[in-house]
């Protein structure tokens, strides 16, 4: 099979391209028997000479997320002439609450950009992109996407198939934790995680952990806002700015406990990758009870979201941390090296061979 992904994220926020495109093309290509490429959104949209070259020769496009505008057209276009369309998506754009940065692209259409002359200026999509992509939906062969729960949400506009997010396994591997004297519970995220903190109980929780154990400190990776919601003493604080995916795991390698708080129906569409991310480090971790870690509650501590539970699970580790550093470097250590892109990649492809049986049985 020769398969084309369509990346929608920007270089300055290349994250979910990583896991959806990227990482998954990397694995493909290195079978020797597939072929797999990657070609930015708009050189799709507008057909250029490159999109135009890669998607001929293609059997499978799988676009990531924003199916709307010329992407739409574009998909039509490609269908037309016997490719099997695949539409990957990542988050439940339909549940997304107000205070997630991107709800007013998705829910309201609004877009912020500057002018010739540097002020900036509102435009407004219409129909909203939300409404748009369940267009998209409908008009791709197929759909893939992280969360169970989300696959359930939409098959009733299309064929929505589970596909995990998969770990590329050779980056997390023979880091060695960097010697700090403080006991570290970090986290890192995306801009959309802040009410995942405001709203499980993990506050409070910390800011007591903090009073009750003075040698800990909080790590807080890509999120600025969650960092200053932090009700801690300065000193038990500290802020990582956003890294690149190949970066991430050198910080990582600080964490001594790893959380993993939601919040919402929004929250419970999220995909297992932060506990697992934490389980290939071995990494204690403690995350909140709910469909995107159910399937890792056998290798850590799943809580209610309330703030003493938190704090009861988290002191649990602080305290006994050797002992749940040596359980980490076991039986989730070695599940977790078993959900490698290296060792799933015949998963996904059957995954896209499927799905292009379902649309051209005469062609595969």
């Amino acid at each position: 099979m020769k398969i084309v992904y369509v990346v929608s994220d920007s270089p300055e926020e290349w994250n979910s391209a990583e896991w959806r495109c990227a990482i998954p093309a990397r694995a493909i290509q290195s079978t020797r028997q597939h072929q797999a490429t990657l070609i930015r959104i708009d050189h799709f949209a507008y057909h250029t000479p490159e999109a135009m070259a890669a998607c001929t020769e293609a059997d499978i496009i799988v676009i990531q997320r924003n199916a709307f505008g010329p992407v739409l057209q574009a998909m039509q276009y490609w269908k037309a002439r016997d490719k099997t369309i695949i539409l990957d998506f990542d988050d439940a754009y339909h549940l997304m609450p107000p205070q997630v940065r991107n709800y007013t692209f998705w829910i309201e259409g609004r877009i912020v950009q500057n002018g010739p002359d540097g002020k900036p200026f509102s435009t407004v999509i219409q129909p909203p992109p939300l409404t748009q992509f369940q267009w998209g939906l409908q008009l791709a062969h197929a759909a893939t996407t992280p969360s169970r729960l989300l696959a359930a949400d939409w098959r009733a506009h299309a064929a929505v198939h589970y596909l995990p997010n998969y770990l590329d396994l050779p980056r997390y591997l023979n880091l060695k934790p960097l010697p700090h004297e403080r006991i570290v519970i970090g986290w890192g995220g995306s801009l959309s995680h802040l009410q995942s903190f405001t709203e499980s109980g993990i506050i409070k929780a910390l800011r007591r952990i903090c009073i009750r154990r003075p040698q800990v400190q909080i790590l807080i990776c890509g999120d600025e806002r969650v960092f200053h919601a932090l009700d801690v003493p300065e000193s038990q604080k500290r802020f990582q700015p956003w890294t690149a995916p190949e970066n991430w795991p050198q910080y990582l390698a600080m964490f001594d406990i790893g959380i993993a708080p939601l919040h919402g129906a929004y929250d419970q569409r999220r995909s297992w990758i932060k506990v697992l991310e934490y389980m290939i480090m071995k990494i204690p971790w403690v995350a909140s009870q709910g469909a995107p870690y159910e399937e890792l509650k056998d290798f850590g501590s799943l809580v209610r979201n309330d703030p003493y539970a938190w704090e009861e699970a988290l002191i649990e580790l602080i305290d006994h941390l050797d002992l749940y550093k040596e359980r980490a470097a076991q039986e989730p250590y070695l599940f977790a090296l078993g959900q490698s892109v290296q060792e799933n990649v015949g998963a996904i492809l059957s995954t896209y061979a499927q799905i292009r049986q379902s649309t051209f049985p005469t062609q595969v």
